[in-house]
């Protein structure tokens, strides 16, 4: 090892050095604009200041100002430290001696923890670069065009003459921190996944850090508890690190390590019914007699290859005659994607989609409407997300708009919304979208979706088993939250509410999913994606009594879901009859509506989040090329990994 740290340490020290200075160079700006925040985004400045930088070399480069080069690199720099320090001295002057004192140690932990992740899953990926397999000769040459193109958007390296179709900013902020540090796009390759890696748990650290030391009891008069300690919360901030980036599902314990060891019997990988685990194959050796080794475990290096491939592809579909789909969905998660090492778009978006949390906490923090320059700035990092990875986008504009939702209920007297403030929800989201638009409007130009619409998922729903399998960790986390925080809110619990608002969820999906199907049946081209299965059958009549076996059987996770959307619901919007209560004597205090903290309210928004995210591939899926919800699952379980992973962080501490 130490070899290799004096042979490539360099480079590694190089990258430190250019992501810590793009930090350093937002640093005035957002201490600025996440005002709300304890740290005031310091554990986010890297991330912003990576993406703005690109943004502005980006989209300079596109308009015909800059040439792709390492001195148009800096210059970009130059320019968004300028911008930030005119916003940061246009304002009142900030107390750096304060800050400090009240961050101290949230500074000095990220600063390590980056560092030693950074350093980390280099030395993993200098023992295990090659850049063979799956999708990286794509996103090498993707790489390597960005950088050898002379302007935006760069050249197609399969279509000469082209231009490149794709949500490519990933790759421009990889390839500007290959170009400043004089390496090839094959070394940068393995160097980006270590900064991904780290990037994304500094964040995410950043991120459950501010969430725990915000924890306050608000009510209307106002705070009613002391904020958490910095050690506490700089230690739940690590637990939420270790949650998002290197926690695992139950695949491995509870299906790959008695199938490799033989120990499972064979109604046991029946039962869980994952992709090429639910029988034995030939792969395997015959198992080693019970008294040489009674736990049969044998070393890892000699099971079947590529046996830690097998968590990312839990979820089994099947025709309803049985037999397995030819398409299977995939269910990654961070830890997964790391090992992979592809520089796919959904793990190049990962710091930046907890970036995109981190603004929906201050969003909720800040206690006021957002001003015209915070709806900019959330605009252009959010319009980030869309070029580095289009599904992202709506998704977190989504969770930014709830949060300034679960603002304006907890500053509400009666713990509802009124109408003007679903008006200034619904201004808040517009001038998102226009901001994205407006800011990124090469891209759009350029760029050419392979999605074709929706579609409606009839028969295949997700077994609760395999979702367990796959969310395990969190489900068991989350469900011991919530139930602690029904019995917190005691009667005021809105059940009512909550049951309504979940029966609301599951009417609408089966109003879109009926849409869906009388359209199909007058249009062909809708008909073969979605009711091709019934033709194939012999018509309706055929298939009617499976379809509807298929649900009843396979609904449990439906119906599981919605009753966790319920309780959430119940938990954020109080029963009103306990607000109203007024004591008979003239001179009582009224009593407050909302009783909850801000910081479980997020958690709680976070946990409702996912919740509906893994919801609606139960009835819907985005049509692209494969007909059937491999990417569906693939994208929205992934986002769910990472508000998941955030809110059991908060939850495991507050229980």
């Amino acid at each position: 090892m130490f070899d290799w740290l004096a042979r490539e340490g360099s480079i590694v020290l190089s990258w430190w050095a250019l992501v810590t200075l793009a930090g350093a160079a937002v640093l005035p700006l957002c201490v600025r604009l996440f005002s709300g925040l304890p740290d005031r985004g310091y554990t986010l400045a890297r991330a912003v200041g990576l993406l703005l930088v690109g943004f502005a070399f980006w989209l300079l480069a596109s308009l015909g100002f800059l040439h792709n080069t390492p001195g148009n690199i800096i210059l970009s720099w130059f320019i968004v430290l300028g911008v930030g320090l005119a916003v940061y001295f246009r304002g009142e002057r900030f107390n750096w001696r304060e800050w400090w004192r009240e961050n101290s140690i949230v500074v000095i932990v990220g600063e390590v923890l980056f560092i030693v992740l950074l350093f980390s899953w280099a030395i993993f990926r200098a023992h295990q670069n090659n850049l063979t397999g799956t999708e990286k000769p794509m996103e090498l040459a993707f790489m390597s065009a960005v950088q050898r193109s002379d302007v935006f958007p760069p050249n197609d390296p399969w279509m000469s003459g082209y231009a490149i179709s794709y949500y490519y900013f990933g790759y421009v902020i990889e390839g500007m921190l290959a170009s400043l540090s004089g390496i090839r796009s094959t070394v940068g390759f393995n160097m980006n996944i270590a900064l991904l890696f780290s990037l994304t748990g500094l964040t995410t650290f950043g991120v459950v850090y501010n969430l725990v030391r915000s924890r306050a009891e608000f009510t209307l008069e106002g705070i009613r508890d002391r904020l958490p300690g910095q050690g506490t919360a700089a230690f739940v901030g690590l637990l939420g690190a270790v949650f998002v980036i290197l926690l695992g599902n139950f695949q491995a314990v509870l299906i790959e390590l008695p199938y490799q060891s033989q120990t499972a019997s064979p109604g046991w990988l029946a039962f869980w019914d994952t992709q090429e685990r639910d029988v034995y194959g030939g792969e395997l050796p015959a198992p080693d007699a019970i008294d040489q080794n009674p736990l049969n475990v044998r070393d890892p290096q000699t099971w079947s290859f590529w046996w830690w491939f097998r968590a990312s592809r839990i979820i089994q579909d099947r025709n309803l005659d049985g037999t397995p789909v030819g398409v299977q969905p995939i269910d990654e998660f961070p830890q997964f994607s790391f090992l992979l090492a592809d520089n796919h778009p959904h793990v190049l978006a990962l710091p930046f989609a907890m970036l995109a949390l981190g603004l929906a906490l201050n969003v909720l923090l800040t206690w006021r409407n957002p001003s015209r320059g915070e709806v900019i700035f959330y605009g252009l990092c959010l319009g980030g997300l869309v070029f580095l990875n289009t599904w992202d986008g709506p998704i977190y504009m989504v969770v930014l708009t709830a949060a300034d939702g679960l603002r304006r209920l907890m500053r509400s007297e009666n713990g509802r919304l009124k109408i003007s403030d679903w008006l200034g929800l619904g201004v808040l989201a517009g001038s998102l979208v226009v901001v994205t638009l407006v800011f990124y409007l090469p891209f759009f130009i350029s760029f050419r979706s392979q999605a074709g619409g929706v579609l409606p998922n009839l028969i295949n729903p997700t077994q609760f088993r395999q979702y367990f399998i796959m969310f395990g960790p969190f489900v068991l986390i989350l469900s011991a939250f919530i139930g602690v925080e029904a019995w917190r809110a005691g009667r005021r619990m809105n059940y009512g509410f909550g049951v309504l608002t979940a029966l609301g969820v599951l009417l609408a999906l089966l109003v879109v999913v009926t849409a869906f199907v009388i359209a199909a049946t007058a249009i062909p081209a809708l008909r073969d994606g979605a009711l091709r299965f019934i033709d194939e059958a012999g018509g309706l009549e055929a298939v009617l009594p499976a379809l509807i076996q298929r649900r009843i059987v396979y609904g449990v996770t439906s119906l599981v879901l919605l009753f966790g959307i319920a309780l959430v619901v119940a938990r954020l919007f109080p029963a009103l009859r306990w607000g109203r209560r007024k004591s008979k004597t003239a001179d009582a205090e009224p009593e407050t509506v909302i009783t909850y903290p801000a910081a479980t309210g997020f958690a709680l928004l976070l946990m409702g989040v996912g919740l509906v995210l893994t919801l609606v591939p139960e009835f819907l899926y985005l049509r692209d090329n494969f007909g059937v919800r491999i990417n569906t699952i693939f994208k929205f379980y992934y986002q769910t990994w990472l508000v998941f992973g955030v809110a059991s962080a908060y939850g495991l501490y507050t229980i």
